[in-house]
Order: structure tokens, then sequence, then C-alpha cells
């Protein structure tokens, strides 16, 4: 891949970690050691119909939080592979993952057969 095209996959790369980290932000705080994201857990009030809205949001964070994580995993991966020249190639076979598939989703670490 010519360094051109790198430099387009990392831009949309860092676009889409900012894009990301925001969006943990809004349903979780970085952890006490710095490892992870903590969801926060919203008490509206004391009532018992309110507390059960209370655990269907917070479950409902548990689950995005996860897959944001999940997802900013994948990017940072993506990153280091552009920093060290394996970009654009399945992190297991090292085929070549089509472009077109990197468009859609710059993350992908599979070539999809």
């Amino acid at each position: 891949m010519d360094s051109v095209k790198l430099e387009i996959y990392r831009n949309r790369l860092l676009e889409k970690r900012q894009r990301i980290i925001s969006e943990l932000d809004s349903v979780a705080t970085k952890d006490s050691i710095g490892s992870g994201y903590e969801v926060k857990y919203q008490n509206i009030s004391e009532d018992e119909e309110d507390n059960a809205q209370e655990q269907v949001n917070y479950e409902r964070d548990l689950l995005v939080e996860g897959t944001l994580e999940e997802t900013l995993g994948k990017i940072d991966r993506a990153l280091a592979r552009i920093e060290a020249g394996t970009y654009g190639r399945d992190i297991h076979t090292g085929e070549e993952i089509d472009e077109r598939r990197l468009d859609i989703l710059p993350e992908a670490e599979e070539a999809v057969s």
C-alpha cells in the first residue's frame, strides 16, 4: 500500500478514535488504574420504578462500553500496524485485506473471503 493511502487510513483511524473516546466518555469514566473504562451508574432517585430504569440503563451502557472499548482496541492495533508496516494484511494469515473493506472498516484485522 502506498504512503498516500496509508496516511488516508491513519487519518480515518485517528478521527474514528476521537469519536469512540467521546462516546466512551458519555457512558463511562477511565478506571482508577487507567487500563480501561468503568460504566457510570446514574442514581435517578430512590423510587423503585426509577431503580429498575437505572438498572436497565446501566446494563445497556455496559454493553455499549464493551463494544466501544473493543473497537478502540482494534483502532489502536491498526495504528500500530501502520507504524510497523503491516497494515492492510490479515493478522492471522498475512493475506491482503481488500481496500474496499478497509474503506468501510479501517480497523479491520482480517480479510474476508
